[in-house]
């Protein structure tokens, strides 16, 4: 259901509709960067706590509310406001990224799969920016994410790839999406790894890591063929800005050369969810 199909309803439910989303991608935005913050500081979760390694005590018990802002962020001190601002802003990009989905794709089974990638895009961005190192689970929970979902997902016919050549050949929307997710993922993946072998071959340096081949594999069979293609080209030019601006700041780092990938493809992924169906449907046209 679209958002417009709402407001013969009421015209002002199509605004609380994104203004909820917008709440709950906040709420859960915050968690999101909360459990960033200790995956990436090594801390692990056991028996519904989780606990901090390197100190040793219980910091969030999840059977439990916490009793005040304090005991949710942490202890004070610089290390408490460096996580309270960074769950912070989490809660927001949260925010933004829900209701823009809403607003996109409408109160459909697609838009809550890509508010739940949104919330693992998320995630493992905070952790490759503390770690250089994107983690499986964040990948398999994406993947999982698909799994369930792909076959409410509609076909965009304003885009003239894998998906709507299946469509016409096979007639079930959910056997299209299937395929052009699929090869989405594996052609650009293996695209890539091949590419990346070749460079650490011939330079002797590694170019790409798993974790971003494997993160961009995730974000293929959401998207598919075409618009991964879109989302890759896009990926690599806010890769190269992100590069340029951090460049000063990777000096003191043991590889300057090395920076955290996986948040421009996150952000890259929004952007083509956004307006690939558009960018696309538009360069088709010119043929």
């Amino acid at each position: 259901m679209r958002l417009s199909d709402l407001s013969v309803l009421s015209p002002a439910l199509p605004t609380f509709v994104l203004a909820f989303a917008g709440v709950l991608g906040a709420c859960l935005g915050c968690l999101v960067g909360r459990l960033a913050w200790h995956v990436a500081r090594g801390e692990i979760a056991r028996e519904g706590h989780i606990r901090c390694v390197e100190r040793g005590r219980r910091s969030l018990s999840f059977g439990s509310l916490p009793a005040s802002g304090r005991s949710f962020w942490g202890d004070g001190g610089r290390r408490g406001r460096q996580k309270a601002l960074r769950c912070a802003v989490a809660g927001l990009l949260g925010a933004v990224f829900f209701a823009s989905m809403v607003w996109a794709y409408g109160l459909t089974v697609h838009a809550f799969a890509l508010c739940a990638l949104g919330c693992v895009l998320l995630g493992l961005s905070l952790v490759d920016l503390d770690t250089f190192t994107i983690p499986n689970g964040f990948v398999l929970a994406g993947v999982v994410i698909w799994m369930a979902s792909f076959a409410f997902y509609d076909v965009d016919v304003r885009v003239i790839g894998l998906g709507t050549l299946m469509l016409g050949l096979v007639g079930s929307p959910a056997l299209a999406v299937l395929a052009d997710g699929l090869s989405g993922a594996f052609v650009i993946a293996s695209v890539l790894l091949a590419l990346s072998l070749a460079f650490e071959k011939a330079v002797g340096r590694q170019s790409l890591g798993g974790g971003d081949i494997k993160l961009l594999f995730l974000v293929g069979l959401f998207l598919g063929v075409a618009a991964s293609a879109l989302n890759l080209v896009v990926a690599c030019v806010m890769g190269i800005v992100f590069a340029l601006a951090t460049r000063r700041a990777r000096r003191d780092t043991d590889d300057p050369h090395v920076f955290p990938f996986g948040p421009s493809i996150a952000l890259a992924t929004w952007f083509t969810l956004m307006v690939g169906p558009q960018i696309l449907g538009w360069y088709f046209c010119l043929f």
